[in-house]
């Protein structure tokens, strides 16, 4: 318990000091995935059509999911997420009732915008141990990119997420 406490919070410490960049910046070391080369085809896992389902039904649970407008798996191992922009939004979910107000409002801070596109991909990496790549596009003033492989943030963050996830289901402590 006092492991997954210690994990728990080193996780929380590097990620509130990892930031996203606008698409034309360079992105934060975390989010940089040519550090590693892809597994080869034949080690790579891949999703059971039982796993996509529960990803589609998981993803809109995400922070901001009231605002994704894609979330899909490709590649069978791979997720695109994509937060939209107001207009976007309302043309791909015409029954919303979220205002451009609310949408505004939501995203201001920016503390938002950080936790959606590098803490989000971490905890799907960490929910569905097949998925190995997560790319997540949010727009809101600029156009924010990230694209999270698992072994380039296993390997900087020295941990197993797989194992992570085993670990705090069987001590019965904290939940994604």
């Amino acid at each position: 318990m006092k492991r997954v406490s210690i994990l728990a919070l080193s996780l929380g410490i590097v990620l509130s000091g990892c930031g996203t960049t606008p698409e034309n910046n360079t992105p934060s070391p975390a989010a940089t995935t040519t550090s590693s080369a892809p597994a080869p085809v034949s080690e790579q896992k891949t999703m059971s059509a039982e796993e996509v389902s529960r990803f589609k039904e998981y993803a809109p649970n995400l922070k901001g999911g009231p605002f994704i407008t894609e979330a899909e798996i490709v590649n069978q191992n791979e997720a695109v997420m994509t937060y939209a922009d107001f207009a976007t939004l309302k043309k791909a979910k015409p029954e919303t009732g979220i205002t451009e107000a609310d949408a505004k409002n939501y995203w201001k801070s920016g503390d938002s915008i950080n936790k959606a596109m590098m803490e989000e991909p971490i905890r799907l990496l960490k929910e569905f141990p097949e998925l190995q790549k997560v790319k997540v596009t949010l727009n809101h003033g600029k156009k924010y990119t990230t694209e999270i492989d698992r072994a380039t943030i296993e390997d900087y963050l020295k941990v197993n997420l797989a194992e992570t996830k085993e670990m705090i289901k069987t001590s019965g402590g904290m939940k994604s």
